[in-house]
């Protein structure tokens, strides 16, 4: 199961007095939002009068009748008992003394976490999948229960449930573990590459994948490829890992399967597509730890993957593009620049810091079906947008205006293949990157805090926690030989 990186609040800061800091919850009335029923603009507490008001009309909305729909489709698939949610909201009685604080972070539009949005300068070109975004309304609603004191409402009159999403890959084939436990210990960030042997007599194609991180407090982003032809074999020692710097498999053949991100779901491949793993693969995971300062850690994580031996119609490509290690004429000029000469620079004590990548697509290309989006910086990044220039005109295909490095995940399209955004010849990718480099960036306090810092550094590109990438993480699905085109 996916779980948020430990030291950072999973309810955000705004939750964080409440779930870190000792203080029990509360029943509080919302300061927005207005009561349906009630009495005389005063709120009750939850299960006084059995949810009646003072002359005895049932208080809407109501948790049966009204608030439990909305929970379990946008929170129940993280919260409940043994989730990765910090307490359980399934229930009346256990959702009830967190109504104050729930109101709080669905206004703020940090719950539930979902950071791709539609903003004056983005307007995504399809529905996403599994959207848990609240509209205006559903946000008023859980203002207004709050307002009238959380009422439970008559069971009997209780509305239909949706089944809460699952953050676990359906029709798992496989579950594959690190091959040995690794120890992250020291302050410096650790890269390296498990290798394991699914054991694949025939050809078989991947149709999902889901991480299953073992020490969520050090695992940083994980990579996962296909090793077709065994070239991890001439590196790898007997403990089945070997050094792969930045958390990259650069090996002769090997081809990309997912990326995995704090927050990450599954990485599921759309209708009649997959990714080829010929008969005789290997499968690399390459890590990328964060060490917690505390002392030694140890992580043993593993891979859920799902594949069919029927091929598909389409080929799944899935794949990372932008600034990671070193950036050349596709780096824009942009603030700060010493000089005025394009550097990837973020300075101490700066905020709204922008670094913005080009990428111009070969001529030639075809259009290729694009079918997830997703955004990967570090602790100082705070936005991201990602799009495309073609014959003068933008298309815009993600904007994460909040982003916060442990909720990052890969935004899928929700349309058919046909209907899905493209990427071809002579397009250009732009990516523009924002960064905080300050102390009210609570992510970087946490990262300063955990390499021993407690002042902002001059932050450049590289893979280590306290240097910054820029990078678009990318799906495409076509009958055509990516592999050979990209």
């Amino acid at each position: 199961m996916v779980r948020p990186a430990r030291g950072i609040s999973v309810f955000t800061c705004s939750f964080a007095l409440v779930a870190c800091g000792g203080v029990e919850p509360t029943e509080t009335t919302a300061s927005t939002g207005e009561a349906t029923a009630a009495p005389s603009g005063e709120a009750e507490s939850a299960g006084e009068s059995a949810g009646e008001s003072d002359v005895g009309e049932a208080l809407r909305p109501s948790w049966h009748e009204d608030v439990a729909p909305l929970v379990y489709r946008s929170c129940v698939g993280c919260h409940y008992d043994g989730g990765i949610g910090p307490f359980a909201l399934d229930t009346y009685e256990r959702a009830a003394p967190w109504g104050a604080v729930m109101d709080e972070v669905v206004q703020a539009k940090t719950m539930p976490p979902w950071g791709a949005h539609d903003t004056d300068e983005c307007q995504s070109p399809a529905p996403f999948k599994d959207d848990m975004r609240l509209s205006d309304d559903e946000r008023r609603l859980i203002a207004d229960w709050v307002a009238v004191g959380t009422p439970e409402g008559d069971p009997a009159n209780a509305a239909a449930l949706p089944e809460p999403p699952s953050l676990e890959l359906k029709d798992t084939t496989a579950t594959l573990q690190n091959p040995t436990p690794y120890t992250i210990d020291g302050t410096e960030d650790h890269f390296v590459c498990m290798v394991v042997d699914p054991g694949l007599t025939e050809d078989v194609w991947v149709t999902g994948t889901q991480m299953i991180p073992d020490n969520d407090a050090v695992v940083h982003h994980v990579l996962t490829y296909i090793d077709p032809d065994g070239a991890s074999d001439a590196v790898v020692d007997a403990e089945g890992k070997f050094d792969c710097p930045g958390g990259f498999a650069n090996l002769p053949g090997v081809q990309q399967m997912s990326t995995w991100v704090p927050g990450g779901v599954p990485t599921e491949m759309p209708p009649d597509t997959g990714i080829p793993m010929p008969a005789g693969s290997k499968v690399i995971m390459a890590y990328h730890y964060h060490p917690t300062g505390a002392g030694d850690d140890v992580d043993q994580s593993a891979i859920a993957m799902r594949w069919t031996t029927e091929k598909p119609a389409l080929t799944g490509y899935v794949g990372v593009i932008g600034a990671a290690f070193s950036v050349g004429d596709d780096l824009l000029p942009g603030p700060n620049d010493p000089g005025g000469v394009p550097v990837f620079e973020i300075p101490p004590n700066v905020s709204g810091h922008t670094e913005t990548i080009v990428y111009e697509m070969p001529e030639g290309i075809p259009s290729i079906p694009i079918f997830s989006e997703g955004a990967h910086m570090h602790y100082v990044g705070v936005e991201m947008k990602i799009w495309i220039e073609r014959d003068g005109e933008d298309i815009c295909l993600l904007h994460v205006p909040r982003y916060d490095f442990n909720w990052q995940r890969l935004y899928d399209y929700d349309v058919p293949v046909d209907q899905l955004p493209t990427i071809q010849g002579g397009d250009k990718l732009y990516m523009r990157c924002t960064y905080d480099n300050t102390l009210e960036n609570h992510n970087l306090v946490e990262a300063l805090a955990q390499q021993g810092l407690s002042e902002p550094v001059t932050v450049g590109i590289g893979e280590s926690s306290l240097e910054e990438m820029c990078l678009s993480l990318f799906g495409l699905a076509s009958a055509l030989p990516l592999h050979e085109l990209l």
